[in-house]
């Protein structure tokens, strides 16, 4: 069973995603920031992280700086915003625009993402 964490601050949105991600049998961790998920896979693992861009304490370019550089961690990064001019970091494998994208296209691009081998950098 793949494991995802969701990094998400809008509570709402983040019990959506959790819900549809666990009715297609996925294994699911949340954080409400990036210092939360830092915090989490430390001695966590997972396939795939969604990670909002948005957050307050720590947002989503920051945690992906850390965990690329401080965690060295080669997950698959799907991003979640709204902002439609944002210039994504190297490594994301895809972005999905929150308020355009229905939860099937969302279950969609995990079920991708997690099916196609990761290449090492």
């Amino acid at each position: 069973m793949a494991k995802i964490l969701i990094v998400e601050d809008d509570l709402d949105y983040r019990d959506v995603l959790s819900e549809v991600l666990l009715n297609a049998d996925f294994e699911v961790s949340t954080a409400a920031d990036g210092q939360e998920a830092i915090n989490f896979l430390k001695t966590n693992d997972v396939n795939l992280i969604l990670l909002d861009l948005s957050m307050p304490n720590m947002d989503g370019m920051t945690f992906f700086y850390h965990l690329k550089n401080d965690l060295k961690k080669e997950i698959p990064v799907i991003v979640l915003t709204n902002l439609t001019e944002t210039a994504y970091p190297e490594g994301v494998k895809d972005f999905i625009i929150k308020a355009n994208t229905d939860m099937d296209k969302v279950l969609e691009k995990v079920k991708t993402h997690l099916a196609t081998p990761q290449q090492n950098s």
